[in-house]
């Protein structure tokens, strides 16, 4: 299992940048991307829709000069269609604040899936877990019940949340899955001490879960299926915007991708 965090620039990027990286995209895409009205929603927005595409490219993984293609499973998770890789590859990705986080996992069993998610600190964490409370489990919000500071609510609310969300998108079912169905067992010290799904211990039923941080975020991943490449474990891999940008422009230049032309 491999988590690549790529963090975007605190200034926007040049507008010709911007419009190639937008040439990697199918032309509803671009439309809906070009919405945005604050740059760094947009760039945010772009990032997370070329992850793969980066990550395909990086890793050599690209056919016959050919830009991925995606569907998606039953309840619109995405997959990836093409290339067609073997062992298959899972991924899903999410975003928050100034960082995207890409998951990979290659695995040939079948029952193989990612899911990750990302939570800044909120402000008014009252107010957040007013706001959540619907789906939480009575022992979850016990766990949150007393006085503490606005530092060990906001861990406790990102440990709780991350680990739910997280789940459901592994799963491909959203928040539709119930997410009072998941249970997340904190210590006094509002650390993870086991997650509960349907009353059963995840990792009793296959599953795999890792809790992190990067510059203050808090991220959880879930995933199910034996990974060929990372063995017993999760890696991180940071990445620098440069790092991300040109091996993506470079290919809009191999392909000889300009406005105006759609890809193929």
């Amino acid at each position: 299992m491999k988590i690549y965090a790529i963090k975007i620039p605190d200034q926007p990027i040049s507008d010709e940048t911007f419009d190639k990286l937008l040439l990697l995209m199918e032309p509803q895409g671009r439309e809906r991307i070009k919405r945005f009205r604050l740059w760094d929603d947009a760039l945010r927005s772009l990032v997370a829709r070329l992850t793969m595409t980066w990550y395909l490219t990086v890793e050599g993984l690209l056919v016959d000069n050919k830009l991925p293609t995606f569907g998606r499973k039953g309840k619109g998770k995405p997959i990836l269609a093409t290339p067609t890789l073997n062992p298959p590859l899972e991924f899903n990705n999410t975003h928050e604040s100034a960082y995207i986080l890409l998951a990979v996992l290659r695995s040939p069993s079948p029952l193989a899936c990612v899911g990750i998610d990302i939570m800044s600190p909120v402000s008014d964490q009252v107010d957040t877990q007013e706001g959540i409370s619907d789906q939480l489990t009575l022992r979850e919000k016990l766990s949150l019940a007393g006085k503490m500071s606005d530092q060990e609510r906001n861990k406790r609310l990102m440990n709780l949340w991350t680990l739910k969300e997280g789940y459901t998108k592994a799963i491909g079912e959203g928040i539709t899955f119930g997410l009072e169905r998941i249970e997340v067992i904190l210590d006094e010290q509002g650390d993870v001490q086991c997650v509960k799904v349907d009353g059963k211990d995840s990792e009793d039923i296959g599953w795999n879960y890792r809790l992190g941080t990067v510059e203050g975020n808090r991220w959880a991943v879930w995933w199910r299926g034996d990974d060929t490449e990372e063995e017993g474990g999760v890696k991180i891999v940071d990445v620098r915007w440069e790092e991300f940008e040109k091996p993506l422009v470079d290919l809009v230049a191999k392909l000889g991708l300009q406005n105006g032309q759609d890809h193929v």
